[in-house]
């Protein structure tokens, strides 16, 4: 799994929460900031990185307890795309 196959599955699960621009956007940006190339797998520290992030921006609009259920639902599908490789 690619980094960008990664913003992609995190874009699909967060995008009816917060907008496809907002979520592409704030994916996008943290992985940067994580140092995470488009074209590399996102190593484990990375990707638990990511959704700590956005898990913290998420609280803002959705609540802690639905934040937290969604990054869940995000980490199962993450780990779903990992196991089809």
């Amino acid at each position: 799994m690619t980094t960008t196959e990664t913003v992609d599955a995190v874009v699909k699960l967060l995008a009816p929460h917060i907008g496809d621009t907002m979520a592409r956007s704030a994916t996008e940006a943290h992985c940067q900031k994580l140092g995470m190339a488009a074209s590399s797998p996102p190593r484990p520290d990375q990707l638990d990185a990511l959704l700590g992030k956005l898990g913290g921006g998420l609280n803002i609009f959705l609540g802690r307890d639905k934040s937290a259920s969604v990054i869940g639902e995000v980490r199962q599908a993450l780990t779903a795309l990992e196991g089809k490789r």
